[in-house]
Formats: C-alpha cells, sequence, structure tokens
C-alpha cells in the first residue's frame, strides 16, 4: 500500500512542477506584446545613473574584473568598483570596503548604501564577473519610472570559462531568465527572486530596502521578498548581461550550494511558490528517473522545456549533450545540499 502513496507523491509534484512551467512559459511570451520593446526603449538615456561593481578583490577574481572593467569602459558607462581588497586598477574609482563593516557580498553593498547613495540617483549593480552588452536599460528606465516600476534586471547570457560541461549547464540560466524570472516581472511581482547581475534599483528605494533587509548570502532574493513586502514592483530590461560560467564542476556545485540558501530565505520570509516549485522540481528531476513512468502526462511539457535547455546549452559549448544532462544532476545536488542554513559567501574561481 506504501508504494501506492509515493506513485502518488511522484505524480502530483510532477503535475505541479508541470503547471508552474507552463505557467512561466506562458506568462513570459505575454511580456513583449504588453510591454513591446519599441514602447520601452526611449531616444534619450538618462544621466542620473552609476553602475557599482561588487567584488571581494582578491587575486582569483581579478582577470574576470578586468573583463568587467574593458566591457564597462567600451560602452562609456560611469561606474565605481566596491570591493574588499585593494585592487591594482589604474584610472578605476575603488571603494574600499572597511574591514569592520565587510565579511560578505550584502555587508558591501550595506557600507555603499550607508555613505554614498542618493535618494534621485539609478544604482545598476554588477558582479564582478558580469557586464551588460549594451546600454539600452539606460533608455528603457524613464519608461518603468513612469509606471512605478523601480527595481528592474536584465537578461543573463553565459559566457564560456574553463569548463565546457558547466558552460552548457549554465545556459539553463539564460533559459530561466527568458521564463520563469519574465513571467514574474509581467505582473512586477519578483516571486522566484532577483539576479545580482544588472540589478537596477532607484536610489530612495535602495536606501529604504537594503538597511531593513536580514542578512543572506542569497541577498538578491531577499531583495525581492523585500520589494513584494513593500509594494514595490520590477521589471525586465531587453538588455543582456554576459555572465562567467564556473571554471569546473566543482566551482559549479559550490555556486548551485549557496543558490540553494535560497530555501531557508522563502522559508524565513514564507514564500510558498519557491519552495512548491524546488520541491516539485527536485522529485520531478534526473535523481528520481526511476518514479518518471509514474508522473503526470503534462511533466512532458516540463521535460521537454529542460531538455531543449540543455540540448541548447551543449549546442553552444559543442559539448555531448548526455554530458551535459549527467553534469546537470551537479546543479541539482548543489542546490539540495545549500539548503541546510549556511551564512558564509562562496566566491567561487574567476580566473
Amino acid at each position: 500500500m506504501a508504494h501506492v502513496w509515493v506513485w502518488a507523491l511522484f505524480w502530483w509534484a510532477s503535475a505541479v512542477f508541470s503547471a508552474l512551467v507552463i505557467f512561466n512559459i506562458a506568462a513570459s511570451l505575454l511580456y513583449p506584446i504588453v510591454y513591446p520593446v519599441g514602447r520601452r526603449a526611449g531616444d534619450a538615456k538618462i544621466d542620473n545613473y552609476l553602475v557599482v561593481v561588487v567584488t571581494v578583490g582578491t587575486p582569483s577574481v581579478l582577470p574576470s574584473l578586468r573583463e568587467v572593467v574593458d566591457g564597462l569602459k567600451r560602452l562609456g558607462l560611469r561606474f565605481v568598483v566596491v570591493s574588499s581588497n585593494p585592487l591594482p586598477l589604474e584610472g578605476v574609482d575603488v571603494l574600499l570596503v572597511p574591514r569592520e563593516e565587510d565579511g560578505t557580498k550584502y555587508r558591501a553593498i550595506r557600507w555603499f548604501v550607508k555613505n554614498y547613495a542618493r535618494d534621485d540617483t539609478w544604482y545598476v549593480f554588477l558582479d564582478d564577473d558580469s557586464y551588460p552588452l549594451d546600454d539600452n536599460f539606460l533608455r528603457e528606465i524613464p519608461y518603468w519610472e513612469r509606471r512605478g516600476r523601480l527595481i528592474g534586471n536584465g537578461l543573463v547570457v553565459p559566457r564560456l570559462g574553463r569548463s565546457r560541461i558547466a558552460y552548457a549547464v549554465d545556459w539553463v540560466r539564460y533559459f530561466d531568465g527568458l521564463t520563469r524570472y519574465r513571467s514574474t516581472h509581467l505582473l512586477g511581482l519578483p516571486i522566484y527572486g532577483l539576479h545580482g547581475e544588472l540589478l537596477i534599483i532607484r536610489g530612495d528605494v535602495l536606501k529604504r530596502l537594503w538597511p531593513s533587509m536580514p542578512e543572506s548570502v542569497t541577498e538578491d532574493f531577499m531583495l525581492a521578498m523585500f520589494a513584494i513586502r513593500h509594494g514595490i514592483k520590477t521589471f525586465q530590461v531587453s538588455t543582456r548581461v554576459s555572465i562567467k560560467s564556473p571554471n569546473s564542476l566543482r566551482d559549479l556545485f559550490r555556486q548551485r550550494r549557496r543558490w540553494g540558501h535560497v530555501v531557508v530565505d522563502a522559508i524565513r520570509t514564507g514564500n510558498v511558490v519557491v519552495i512548491a516549485f524546488l520541491a516539485t522540481g527536485i522529485l520531478s528531476s534526473p535523481l528520481f528517473a526511476w518514479a518518471w513512468p509514474h508522473t503526470s502526462v503534462i511533466s512532458i511539457v516540463a521535460g521537454a522545456y529542460y531538455m531543449t535547455a540543455y540540448l541548447y546549452g551543449s549546442i553552444k559549448a559543442r559539448v555531448n549533450p548526455i554530458a551535459t544532462f549527467l553534469a546537470s544532476l551537479v546543479d541539482l545536488t548543489g542546490l539540495l545540499s545549500g539548503t541546510t542554513r549556511q551564512m558564509r559567501f562562496t566566491v567561487i574561481d574567476k580566473t
């Protein structure tokens, strides 16, 4: 009798997960119809902005940080670097975070907010391995500001690190940006969280939300939860932001393990949608492939979605799709291992 309940659990898990995936895809298709790019992008760029690159500033991140600086200079963007350590970068404004104020990305940004943020300035936060591929977001901000949407994101696009397999797996983030995250921006409710890469936020909102947030190693997710709590709506711009994929499967695991802390934050903030999505997604994943014959028929849609993402990543990385499919298990186990409480911020190799 027990096995009947087990099969029923997997059937319902696959049905719920697939229903969420289908909703995400449908809502994301509506986004460019409701908010056409041509209508969003004005002729003039805003001038009251500042790009803020946050980095630990250790030798292991310097190569990717230099790529970011070069990318921002090519676009002629105004930027500063907030660093935990002195940097050998000439002609770059570097703000050094005091030791007593440092320790995590959350704390570094909190220090910046307390000492430098202005109400009337738009801040665009980047990690030390990410940079925008165009400056169209500066043309779109006025459109969203008129509609009262004061926090935004771009669309993340992986770039190759030293591991082609990790690069192939990382393309699932691009698909998630097109569907799962875009669907929440349709309503302006970032239920699934926000990306720390090309995180766009007006200064007065930044000053109101960031210091009031509890500390977290998944600070971008916590910001999204507090935005919902305070009635701040979000948007997604057309700008794509290049992110460096992990240099190894070990780094992929460590990165995803930190992201797994989202489960802890989802419980802290009462986000049942994220909990349901992750729980049913894991039960529907290849980790439980032996239960697939007992899943819902509509789970074919979710399966096809992720197979397409991994196949696309395999083509981009020029690797065997089977290897990508197997490596996706590293992604999943990393997320699972991160569901335990952790407060130490993980910095992966970015050389």
